[in-house]
């Protein structure tokens, strides 16, 4: 029998799009690729029917061939959007195809028409037997048949011959109507495309969803769980949660009783008051600040809780609007951090984003691959089982198949069809499916995506708790006890002044009502929800722009001029970059209106949680804090005597993007090293050899992933290590590449031990067969994986000559492998074996026709479980073959090929490969002869047999090597108080050793296993390896850290490194860490899908593009325009999070941002804290005026005046303070028990602004005795000022309270100038920081002062009095005051800063500290 064949890949360029090579090769090697004996056998099972099929490919009409070949090259043009073919062009190609056997396209590549001229020879005699049955039908059914009738008529014969039926309908005929020929070519462009889509049907092919199926099935998911969601969002809810508050409540309040008087007094006052009228402005203005901080409040609510819906529903609109770019990269890498899937789109393969697959969409599946959602494996038909096993499944194909499906999340092993098939069956199977599985999705992903990153709820960050502590201290106590002094204060006032002497009771009504509420309205928040939104704002502009301005600057980061570089407790670096002020304002503009849907601040809190920031939580390695592909660790080989020799390679700094080795005498070694360095060389096409510039990070970009999943150490090209050992271009030339050989095994022994999922691959080698053009002779060479590859091998190179490989010499590769791999490496095996045929004849089915060089095609090998027996199926994919014989020698001997020169100089390699003439070293090797012509069982044999015998050369290993700076970057981490997590997948071996390369400690204490006991994905049951991890009683499992928490000790919350971590164990760590007060940052990659769940659990997420396809990735955020696959798949990945940072960006960036976050939280906390005491102060400087019985200190309007626009202004500079040199080296406080010292900071805000409330009052008390009526007795002011009390002040009596309270007020504004110089910084003097450097104080400092004089001059503009009648010592007193003030703060802060001190040493120690109850001493 002979096997199916499989169209050539072609170029091997072409890795990351088969669109060309896919489609073809799926339609013949699964349904039209049947040799003549198995074509045979089915016309025989089918019975009469088939008796009538003519027997030469050449006999009947080729309609349906024709069609076929049309409907590829149309969903090969018409998809690609190069042009659109008409049913004219499609005939003439379909008639040029049949009479050339080829199909050329003025826009195909040759590849193409390669592709083509092969599809037309191997599907002549299937095609023929449904071609001249559909046309005997249609002369008899259909007078004016068309090509939608012919598929029709083909659609019914094919139903009834078959009982199971085709899967799709028959399209209905379309009525010849005039149409324009656009609209005519638009739709004969459709037609041809459901020609392919029916032709695929028919032959039991899966054509998948189409692009449009695809996408309207994602969108209405989307759209679904967005309207499910936004109906949780009530307004109602927010409006009484606002009502509720005891703030709002006092709010209103005050403004009722503000009305009321105004109305009382509007009836009674006599003659009229300027104080009265006031009441009536400041009563509305009360009831406006209502409704805007409820506006606020409501609005600000429903946009932190319909953020991310917007950005979600901004991606949707995008989506749909302007649909995908379907153009594919061909840099995409196939890595664990990118969870990426292939997809059968339109009949074509693609690599989407698994959150962007459909409901009933097909997508291929390797052993290994992790399933997105819910599958079903798609069965295929019995007919289309190879020949081999045809026979039995006839048998059996009545029986009802089994049906297998994979869980979200399950790995894809061959287990799955365990106790159903037998390994034969199974291995016949793989074969037949070259490796790909094809499964139909029961869900769609994007669902379980969307909901992960909107149902996390994050924590309040640190000073929003602190400002809800300050709040609840406010409105529990503060305002209670003022109010309740206000009152016993004027009440006993009214009652023995104003009653009892004064004989007034009027002025009860006064003195009761509005007085008090005069003591609260400083107290009231009523601008702070506007200071805070602006603040906010303007900070997490600054941060968003500052980001922005670090990614797209070249410069590099540098250590300032005056820091010593070898200082430990230097501050990272920084990148000076200038900020672009108009694009500040307008992205300020843009977060306090919410013009930009875009971004995450209020949802992640981003300045708050960036400048709190206690951990970093690493969730992904490759692409994120390392390169994605590994480098060459080191290379090892064998030696004589059985011995083994390891070199280390290291980065060449001087040579950018080579190596070299670690070791100086390493050339001692060059005749071990030359067959290992042409196999590196050869077997690599990433072609840098031919003059391509090398792409970091460099790739080995083989056809091997089409058919099995693979390591990243199996995609890195290390042709720079063969550059190292001297090979060139010139040396390569000789050589011309024949064939590549797949060879994998599901089957190996090697999958029954313990394999975690991460670790789970499919041993499989890549061997190509060379021939030397100079001599005629072939060589293999090879490279995989290394159990296996040690298998094929019976020898080894020694470096002098062959030696047999022995059991002793098997254990010490095997042990040096093992090494390896707990070491957190991975290993890549590399082999050779020369092809030895009989008179140094060809191999005909080696040398193709009519071919592209680069198209060498390949066969597929599938080993069974024990790799030494004969019974290797294999499948030979190659577009042309020869028949022939095929003998091998077991007896025969042939020298190992020409080996390499003896010369040790580098130079001397440009003569590789000469006659050996000083030793001959025989091999173990079958020698092949060949006929002219061979059959397809003899290539198979040919090709399962020259795997065999091989010689071992040599191994590498490769490991994940940091990204550049990033250890830097974690001990600057640690200076300034943050710790670094790495949340590992790995065991704890693996773990340690790359948390060593990161600079992590690694010792005790220092890591802890997530992973529990009884998990199904364990690597062992014994827990830690290491004695002192086991003596300290560390929790195993993540269902064990909160108890090892409450009843242990805190060792959970010190350690630096999770092994053996899910993703659900990482989000619930997260969730532990904010339990005791951490403020969480994750980063991680923005592909994985995996990750979504816990970037919305931290506090602020930051997802980082795992590789350099920009063209893929560019613009995540600003969903505007075509965006292709990735990009839309990056931002629904990164839904929760607020930064999303380029491939190429330094994680110095984020210390730069963590450094602006501090600086500008800081000053806010500092800002909110001044205009707290200031509004005390004003609060206790009305107390003391009630003491001393004077008239009211302030007007409402003169209160409001200050609290809404003078002290704001004079408080904007604290938010601008400059850099503090020291502040990423302070310890941040955790976000728990909040303020525990709030009664010393309340005794701070007494010292250090009671002396403004004195201020007040005695500048007051002058005023009035200077400007009181001549009539009045000095000690009137101090309870009888006003012969008729308040409401029947006459002119005389207003003014010279009026004009005192805006001298007073003036006098209050020049003081608070000079507290506020004292806020710049927490604890520095101001002989060590100095004001006058900062510009903008002195610019708010003049503008408040300004303000504040133009509002008085205006308030006493017609004022009989003159304020030149005011003695010199009022001036001299408000001008001095602040000199008495200065000292007062600088003690305050003094004591603050011992305290402030101590506190951060204890954090220190606290952040350093391992020790727990069992930890060694």
């Amino acid at each position: 029998m002979e096997e199916k064949t499989a169209a050539s890949l072609g170029d091997s360029d072409r890795q990351g799009d088969e669109r060309l090579s896919h489609p073809v090769e799926k339609l013949q090697s699964d349904t039209l690729g049947a040799t003549e004996d198995h074509v045979a056998q089915r016309r025989h099972s089918n019975g009469a029917a088939a008796s009538t099929v003519p027997q030469s490919p050449e006999d009947g009409g080729s309609s349906v061939k024709a069609g076929l070949l049309a409907s590829l090259e149309d969903s090969d043009l018409v998809r690609k959007g190069n042009r659109k073919c008409s049913s004219i062009e499609l005939e003439r190609l379909s008639e040029k195809k049949q009479d050339n056997g080829s199909c050329r396209s003025s826009t195909a590549t040759r590849g193409n028409e390669h592709i083509k001229r092969t599809l037309a020879s191997e599907l002549r005699l299937k095609d023929s037997d449904s071609t001249r049955s559909l046309k005997s039908h249609s002369r008899t059914a259909s007078p004016q048949p068309s090509v939608r009738n012919d598929l029709h008529t083909k659609h019914t014969l094919q139903t009834e011959k078959n009982p199971r039926g085709p899967i799709a309908q028959a399209p209905v005929a379309i009525p010849q109507t005039a149409r324009s020929p656009k609209i005519r070519r638009r739709r004969e462009t459709r037609l041809d495309v459901d020609r392919a889509r029916m032709i695929a049907t028919n032959a039991n092919l899966h054509y998948g969803l189409s692009s449009d199926q695809a996408l309207e099935k994602v969108l209405q998911v989307a759209r679904n769980v967005l309207k499910e969601e936004s109906r949780k969002v009530s307004v109602r809810e927010q409006l009484l949660t606002y009502n509720a508050r005891p703030e709002t409540l006092l709010l209103l309040a005050c403004a009722i009783l503000l009305l009321i008087t105004y109305i009382y007094s509007y009836y009674s006052d006599a003659p009229n008051q300027i104080r009265t009228t006031a009441m009536l402005v400041e009563s509305l203005f009360l009831f406006v600040v209502y409704a805007w901080n409820g506006y606020l409040f409501q609005s600000e609510t429903r946009l932190m809780k319909k953020e991310i819906m917007d950005r979600a529903e901004t991606i949707v609109n995008s989506l749909e609007r302007s649909g995908m770019n379907m153009v594919q990269d061909t840099r995409i890498p196939f890595v664990r951090t990118l969870t990426l899937c292939k997809v059968l789109r339109d009949g074509l393969v693609r690599v989407f984003p698994t959150n962007l697959l459909a409901e009933g969409d097909i997508v291929e599946m390797h052993y290994g691959d992790i399933a997105p959602c819910r599958m079903k494996l798609l069965q295929t038909p019995a007919e289309e089982l190879p020949p081999t096993t045809f026979a039995q499944a006839r048998t059996d194909v009545q029986t009802p198949r089994k049906e297998y499906y994979l869980a979200p999340g399950q790995i894809f092993k061959p287990t799955l069809f365990s106790g159903s098939s037998s390994e034969e069956e199974l291995q016949a199977n793989y074969i037949m499916r070259q490796g790909r599985f094809q499964f139909r999705l029961l869900e769609t992903p994007i669902e379980r995506n969307i909901r992960a990153a909107l149902r996390e709820e994050r924590p309040n960050p640190v000073i929003f708790n602190e400002l809800l502590i300050i709040i609840d201290l406010f409105y529990n106590y503060i305002v209670w006890i003022v109010l309740a002094l206000a009152l016993v204060i004027l009440a006993l006032r009214y009652g023995l002044v104003d009653v009892m002497q004064n004989h007034n009771p009027q002025q009860g009504f006064a003195l009761l009502m509005v007085l008090p509420a005069y003591s609260l309205l400083p107290l009231l928040p009523m601008v702070f929800p506007l200071l805070w939104l602006v603040s906010r704002s303007f900070g997490n502009a600054k941060i968003l722009i500052l980001f922005e301005a670090l990614q797209s600057s070249k410069t590099m980061y540098e250590d300032d001029e005056e820091v010593d570089e070898f200082d430990a407790e230097a501050p990272p670096p920084i990148k000076i970059v200038q900020i672009d002020r108009h694009a500040l304002w307008k992205r300020f503009c843009s977060l306090l209106t919410k013009w930009d849907k875009s971004s995450l601040t209020r949802s992640t809190n981003l300045l708050e949680s960036l400048g709190s920031t206690t951990v970093i939580c690493c969730l992904d390695r490759e692409g994120t804090i390392s390169d994605p592909f590994p480098s060459v660790e080191e290379v090892m080989f064998p030696m004589p005597s059985e011995e083994l020799a390891v070199l280390e390679v290291v980065e060449d700094l001087y040579r950018p993007g080579m190596v070299r080795f670690e070791e100086t005498d390493w050339e001692q070694h060059m005749s071990s090293l030359k067959p290992l360095g042409l196999n590196l060389l050869l077997n690599t096409n990433c072609g840098v050899l031919h003059g391509r510039r090398r792409g970091e990070h460099h790739r080995k970009r083989s056809n091997l992933h089409f058919h099995g999943k693979t390591k990243p150490a199996r995609q890195s090209c290390v042709c720079s290590l063969g550059k190292l050992i001297g090979f060139t271009e010139n040396a390569l030339k000789t050589f011309a590449k024949r064939k590549e050989l797949f060879t994998f095994c599901p089957f190996h022994p090697s999958l029954d031990y313990a394999v975690r999922n991460y670790q789970y691959e499919i041993p499989s080698m890549v061997s190509s067969v060379y021939e030397e053009m100079s001599s005629g002779s072939y060589q293999l060479f090879t490279d995989g994986h290394v159990e296996l590859l040690l298998d094929m091998c019976s020898d080894y190179w020694t470096g002098q000559g062959l030696e047999s490989m022995t059991p002793t010499m098997e254990k010490r590769i095997y042990s040096f492998y093992h090494n390896a791999i707990i070491n957190d490496m991975q290993c890549v095996g590399y082999a050779y074996r020369p092809i030895n045929v009989v008179d140094h004849g060809h191999i005909p089915f080696l040398h193709q026709e009519n071919s592209l060089p680069a198209d060498t095609g390949y066969a597929l090998i599938a080993l069974p479980s024990a790799a030494g027996l004969d019974r290797i199926e294999a499948t030979n994919a190659d577009s042309h073959s020869y028949r022939g014989s095929l003998s091998g020698s077991e007896n025969g001997s042939q020298t190992l090929g020409r080996t390499l020169s003896n010369a040790s100089g580098a130079g001397s390699l440009e003569r590789t490969w000469k006659q050996f003439d000083q030793q001959r070293v025989k091999a173990r090797v079958n020698e092949f002869a060949f006929q002219e012509i061979s059959s397809k069982e003899d290539e198979a044999q040919f090709f399962k047999d020259v795997i065999k015998g091989q010689i071992f050369l040599g191994m590498a290993t490769l490991c994940h090597q940091p990204k550049l700076n990033v250890t830097d970057f974690i001990e600057d981490l640690g200076l300034a108080g943050i710790r670094f997590v790495y949340f590992s997948p790995t065991g704890e071996r693996e773990s340690k050793a790359y948390a060593e390369r990161l600079g992590l400690e690694t010792d005790w204490n220092s890591c802890i296993l997530l992973s529990s006991s009884n998990d199904e994905d364990d690597i062992a049951t014994t827990g830690y390896m290491q004695s002192y991890d086991i003596n300290a009683r560390l929790p195993r499992g993540i269902d064990q850290i909160r108890p090892h928490l409450q009843d242990v000790d805190d060792i959970p919350l010190h350690v630096s490194l999770f092994a053996e971590c899910s993703p659900e164990a990482t989000t619930e760590m997260i969730r532990i860490f904010q339990e005791y007060g951490e403020v969480v940052c994750c980063i991680g990659s923005a592909l994985n899908a995996k990750s979504t769940p816990s970037f919305a659990a931290a506090d602020v997420s930051i997802a980082m593009e795992p590789m350099q396809t920009r063209a893929q990735t560019r613009g995540s955020d600003a969903m505007s325009g075509h965006q292709p696959p990735l990009a839309i798949g990056a931002s629904l990945v990164s839904l929760p999070c607020g930064l999303v940072m380029q491939y190429e960006t330094s994680l110095y960036a984020l210390t730069q941002l963590i450094r602006e976050s501090r600086r500008l939280l800081t000053g806010m906390r500092l800002g909110f804290f001044f205009l707290a005491g200031t509004y005390m102060s004003m609060s206790l400087a009305l107390l003391l005026s009630y003491c001393m019985l004077l008239p009211p200190l302030w007007s409402g309007y003169q209160m409001l005046w200050l609290i809404w626009i003078v002290c704001p202004i004079i408080a904007v500079p604290i938010l601008f303070a400059p850099d503090d040199d020291n502040i990423m080296s302070i310890m941040p406080v955790k976000n728990i028990e909040h303020l525990n010292d709030r009664w010393r900071f309340m005794a701070y805000f007494f010292i250090r602004f009671t002396p403004l409330s004195i201020l007040c009052n005695l500048t007051y008390i002058l005023c009035l005795l200077a400007l009181k009526p001549s009539y009045m007795h000095a000690t009137d002011i101090f309870g009888r000022y006003g012969a008729n009390g308040w409401l029947h002040w006459t002119s005389e009596e207003q003014w010279p309270v009026m004009v005192s309270e805006n001298v007073m007020s003036v006098a209050f504004i020049w003081s608070l100038i000079w507290v506020c110089a004292t806020f710049l910084h927490r604890t520095s003097s101001l002989i060590h920081y100095l004001p006058f450097r900062n510009g903008i104080w002195i610019v708010s400092s003049i503008l408040g002062l300004v303000l504040q004089l133009v509002f008085a001059i205006v308030s006493i503009h017609f004022s009989p009095i003159s304020i030149s009648h005011l003695p010199w010592y009022i001036y001299f007193i408000g001008l001095i005051w602040p000199l008495s003030i200065i000292p007062i703060q600088e003690l305050a802060k003094m004591h603050d800063r011992k305290q402030y001190i101590r506190f951060q040493k204890r954090s220190k120690l606290q952040f350093n500290t391992k020790l727990g109850m069992h930890s060694p001493l």
